[in-house]
Formats: structure tokens, C-alpha cells, sequence
């Protein structure tokens, strides 16, 4: 087999299993004592314990996702300096931040993957976070524009990024993940909420946020 092959495959590994780590649903749990897994908010991630434990607790689990993608970028720019294995570390570490082993329910996997970007690939986190990050706050991260706006930001700013066209293959990966937890988040929201949710389901904030609850959340 192909050593590149192999070593991109081990970066994923590694990136993944970082990226696993539940820091906001163990900060909630140890402040609070709420499980997110039950509480119905959707995720484990650090937007969902906005709803779950206050501002506070989520800023400082947002500041610790971004630390996720931070390490992970770092250390794989550190250990090689090609761009599509950098990528594939940060690819790795957005599907375990979307997809944790042993939690049906992950974060949105966006956190981790622009602080990990901006660390290791400040170009392409500059457009990644240019675009998909203003793209995520007005549409609540769902919808088609959010889906079109990370289906074009993320190849795109990763090639920028690298010059490497093998850099597209973690970026389908993903570009797979944000989508399928959107989409996953969408029809959650969907059930929650019963069939008035269809009215509901469009590509900007729904009005009147309750107190407790973050603006882009869905």
C-alpha cells in the first residue's frame, strides 16, 4: 500500500480521536449535572450547552473545542509539512467532533475545523472562516445556503491552502460530515417540533430566541 496512504490514514486516526473528546458535554456535566445526551438540545457540542448550562459555560466550551482543532493542526503541521496531511488530521478531527465514538449525538464539527485551519493552513482557514463561519450565525447552520456555502468553502479554501489537489479528499470528508450532522440536526429540530416545523424550516434564524438559548443554534 502507498506510505502516503497509510500515513494519511493514521493522521485521520489521530485527528479523530481528539476530536472525540466531549469537552462540552463533560464541562455541562460537571457544572451542572445535566447530561446533554438526554436534555434534547441535539448535540454534545459547545453550542448545545448554551441551552443546557448558560453563556458562560459555552464560551468556555467553544474556547476548548477551538482548542481541539488547534492541537490537532498544529501537531500535524509539526510532524509533516504537507498540506493534504495537515487536512486530513483537521478531517479526522471534524468527523469526531460531528460523529463521537459512544455518543449518538455529536457537536457541529465547525469549531475544530476553522481554529485548526487558521493554525496550521491560515489561508485556507481564512476562507473557510470568511465564508462558512457568517454563513453558519444567519442560517442557524441549516438550510441550503449554509449547505452551498461549505459545500464550495471548503475545497476551495483547502486547495488555496495547499496547492494540492490531493487536499480534496479530506475535504469531501468534510464537507460529508458538517452536511450530515446539518442534516441529522435539521431532522431532529423537524421531530421536536412536530409539522409546524415545516413553516419553520427556512434559510435564516427563526424570530424570538428564547433567553437561555444561542443565537445560531437550531
Amino acid at each position: 500500500m502507498d506510505p502516503g496512504v497509510i500515513a494519511g490514514a493514521v493522521a485521520f486516526v489521530c485527528g479523530y480521536a481528539v476530536g472525540t473528546l466531549p469537552v462540552a458535554w463533560l464541562l455541562v456535566r460537571r457544572r451542572t449535572g445535566v447530561d446533554m445526551r438526554q436534555r434534547g438540545t441535539g448535540g454534545t457540542g459547545s453550542f448545545d450547552a448554551w441551552r443546557a448550562a448558560g453563556a458562560q459555560t459555552a464560551l468556555l466550551a467553544l474556547i476548548l473545542e477551538l482548542l481541539k482543532g488547534a492541537v490537532v493542526g498544529l501537531a500535524a503541521r509539526l510532524y509533516a509539512p504537507q498540506g493534504w496531511f495537515v487536512a486530513a488530521a483537521i478531517a479526522g478531527c471534524v468527523v469526531g467532533d460531528a460523529f463521537p465514538l459512544g455518543f449518538r449525538r455529536g457537536g457541529r464539527g465547525l469549531a475544530p475545523l476553522v481554529s485548526g485551519l487558521l493554525v496550521a493552513l491560515p489561508a485556507a482557514g481564512a476562507v473557510t472562516a470568511v465564508a462558512a463561519v457568517p454563513a453558519a450565525i444567519f442560517t442557524s447552520m441549516r438550510g441550503s445556503i449554509y449547505d452551498a456555502v461549505v459545500l464550495i468553502a471548503v475545497p476551495v479554501g483547502l486547495l488555496l491552502g495547499t496547492r494540492e489537489w490531493q487536499s480534496l479528499v479530506p475535504a469531501a470528508v468534510i464537507v460529508a460530515a458538517l452536511l450530515v450532522r446539518a442534516g441529522l440536526r435539521r431532522r431532529l429540530r423537524a421531530a421536536r417540533l412536530g409539522p409546524r416545523s415545516n413553516a419553520m424550516m427556512v434559510d435564516a434564524p427563526a424570530a424570538g430566541i428564547p433567553q437561555n438559548r444561542a443565537p445560531w443554534d437550531s
